[in-house]
């Protein structure tokens, strides 16, 4: 158990280093990531759903659903229900508010939470109601309803979006209860700040990662880990192997700005194993295609969260990084990570 604290007691000693302006223009770097390429980046709005449905579950190219990141389905019959287990209304609604986009627009009245999603074009593209249940065991229920698109409007899609229509929240004493042995073994090896070494391809990448969200019942843990390379747009193109989608990657920059976890995996463990700096564009897996056929790719700041996409320049070579993302939960007697 003791391990599990260990990473609040480092501390790191660390150099500043920097060039000369003289070295600096005698011998241009490639284009990094600064204000001076800031000109050639914008913002992008995706579609509400889609960002709410990849904080639930992770699916394949084809939409099918590999595993879910809150709760479990304790429904075989329905796989586009959930249940997570709470203690109070209140919890449910933090949980539930945690998953949204930033800047959503919420509607409160009567434990009654209802939020109208839009699209790219800030289009309505439906609404999720949260309430409090009378049902017994059941503390709220979340309830999904999704326009349908149009045809022309679902070919422009670049990926298929997972349908989850209903988020249970039921009383945490009707949670189906893990082995004590797996849960010892998660608190031991499995704790805030641990290492972790992927020895298996599994989809981000074999390498050793670190453990920036533990796992719950209500959410699956999160393990992280930087490339040690920058990418330029010249020499690189857009090079999005083994990234997650913006959904994913920016649920990383919400848990690192958490608590205190930023002084430590930022300030401390950070500066430790040479993170770059989260201020700069991390490309996703995620992808727009407008109707006209021009393919949009997304690029997340994990200092701020900010999805950005970039316009076309000659005279600009812009860079990015890649961070690779694991999500992990106990399964049966043994860790399943995707």
């Amino acid at each position: 158990m003791m391990k599990k604290y260990l990473y609040l007691l480092l501390c790191a000693t660390f150099i500043l280093c920097s060039c000369s302006k003289d070295e600096s223009d005698a011998n241009p770097q490639p284009q990094s990531e600064s204000e001076s390429d800031s000109d050639i980046e914008e913002d992008v709005k995706l579609s509400d759903f889609e960002i709410l449905a990849s904080q639930l579950v992770e699916t394949d190219s084809e939409g099918n659903i590999l595993e879910y990141s809150v709760g479990a389905n304790l429904n075989e019959a329905d796989p586009s229900e959930i249940s997570v287990p709470v203690d109070t209304y209140e919890e449910a609604v933090a949980l539930f508010k945690s998953w949204l986009p930033e800047g959503a627009q919420l509607v409160e009245e009567n434990k009654k939470i209802t939020w109208k999603m839009t699209d790219e074009d800030n289009q309505e593209e439906g609404e999720t109601i949260l309430m409090e249940s009378n049902n017994p065991g059941e503390v709220a229920i979340l309830t999904i309803t999704v326009a349908p698109k149009s045809s022309k409007e679902a070919e422009a899609d670049a990926e298929i979006v997972p349908v989850i229509t209903k988020v249970k929240f039921i009383q945490s004493s009707a949670w189906p209860e893990n082995s004590s042995e797996m849960e010892e073994y998660m608190e031991e090896y499995y704790y805030l700040g641990a290492e972790i070494q992927v020895t298996k391809n599994e989809g981000a990448g074999k390498g050793t990662y670190v453990v920036i969200r533990e796992w719950t019942p209500q959410e699956a843990g999160i393990m992280i880990r930087f490339e040690d390379k920058t990418y330029h747009m010249w020499s690189h193109g857009y090079d999005r192997d083994d990234c997650s989608s913006v959904g994913t990657t920016q649920t990383v920059s919400k848990v690192l700005h958490q608590g205190n976890n930023y002084d430590y995996f930022v300030n401390i463990y950070g500066k430790q194993h040479n993170w770059p700096d989260l201020d700069n564009r991390f490309i996703t897996s995620t992808t727009k295609k407008t109707w006209y056929g021009t393919t949009h790719f997304c690029f997340v700041r994990l200092n701020s969260g900010q999805c950005i996409k970039l316009t076309e320049n000659l005279f600009k070579n812009p860079s990015y990084k890649k961070v690779f993302i694991y999500w992990f939960k106990p399964k049966g007697n043994a860790i399943k990570i995707w």
